[in-house]
């Protein structure tokens, strides 16, 4: 090229969407961050959702303004060494919004699986390190980007800048010089292997660690949402005088506990444990209990707040990760079809 070349169609398409995502997305999601910072973290899923805000407004407040200046100019104007910050933090904000995601599935996934009698604190410090280390494997991740990335000057007359990678910055010297030696093949797959790494680590893999968890997470709630039946001594139980602690399950013991007056208590996503004071002594129950010789069966129940309380959790973290993966698909299945098919790739690139 003899001269800067003009922006595309698509360029202005994107370029307001962007700002349409700024003008929208900034003020809900700076609302966001003001009622999660004002009110007290309750529940481990309070803690992953004020985690995922912190990502959302790093690409609201670093990708989205950056990216939007360089499409308004064609210019890059901020020097070698804000190239290599900004490209960092651009890689750093979709990919602590991937890691969070996946925090958000592995939590709901061992909150399922884990034992009925598992420590809420234990569950909270499981999760603050968890993010930790997705803070840190972002942090790792994006590292790289400060040695591929760096400001070109490609036409000195007017003083033209991009922020490149190195392999095109080593294909536009070769070419400019007519210099054969360079292997444009050997940079190629060099750019190809990158550009696939980066991809399995912003999309793919998390995203197939998360289907994996809400897949077995689905498979354990429909497996133990049925009731059971239990046959039980009446008068060996009403003996028990001990507290049944169960996620979410109303259990035998719990209700014959009930029925003599003891305050039971029954732990609800291992988040919290809460006391049943809201239950009165059933004098019926325990008459029955009492004065019936034979051994009745009783089908076991979830109360009606674990049962809220899971399904809310549940429906609130299905929605983000549905939300990200919705979003996030069509642009790495056409990025990774660059690499399976380059001629469906052509065809349908500008789409």
């Amino acid at each position: 090229m003899e001269e800067p070349p003009e922006p595309l169609a698509s360029d202005y398409v994107e370029l307001t969407t962007l700002i349409v995502c700024f003008v929208v997305g900034a003020p809900l999601n700076l609302a966001a961050y003001t009622q999660l910072t004002e009110r007290p973290i309750s529940t481990r899923l309070d803690i992953l959702k004020r985690h995922l805000n912190y990502s959302d407004l790093l690409v609201l407040f670093i990708y989205v303004p950056s990216r939007a200046c360089w499409l308004l100019s064609y210019d890059w104007r901020g020097g070698d060494f804000l190239c290599k910050v900004v490209k960092f933090l651009h890689t750093f904000a979709f990919q602590i919004s991937s890691n969070v995601i996946v925090c958000i599935a592995l939590d709901r996934l061992l909150s399922v699986i884990s034992s009925s009698h598992h420590s809420p604190d234990k569950a909270n410090r499981r999760t603050r390190f968890m993010l930790w280390c997705a803070w840190l494997a972002a942090f790792i991740i994006s590292a790289p980007q400060f040695a591929i990335w760096r400001s070109y000057l490609v036409f000195e007359e007017i003083g033209w800048h991009q922020c490149m990678q190195v392999w095109e910055i080593l294909r536009a010297e070769a070419y400019i010089s007519n210099n054969t030696e360079i292997n444009a093949h050997v940079l190629l797959f060099e750019e190809n292997i990158y550009l696939v790494m980066h991809m399995l680590c912003i999309f793919w893999i998390p995203a197939t660690i998360v289907l994996l968890c809400y897949l077995i997470v689905s498979c354990w709630v429909y497996l133990n949402s049925k009731p059971s039946s239990f046959v039980f001594d009446g008068r060996a139980a009403l003996a028990r005088s001990r507290v049944s602690y169960q996620t979410g399950i109303e259990t035998v013991d719990t209700m014959l506990t009930r029925a003599t007056g003891i305050n039971p208590k029954i732990m609800i996503n291992d988040e919290s444990i809460r006391p049943l004071t809201d239950y009165r002594p059933s004098i019926a129950s325990s008459e029955i209990f009492k004065n019936n010789p034979y051994t009745p069966t009783i089908s076991n129940s979830q109360t009606y707040t674990a049962r809220l309380n899971r399904t809310r959790a549940i429906r609130v973290s299905f929605l983000l990760v549905a939300a990200y993966i919705i979003c996030w698909l069509p642009y790495n299945a056409l990025s990774l079809i660059q690499f399976i098919d380059s001629e469906i790739f052509n065809n349908h690139a500008n789409k």
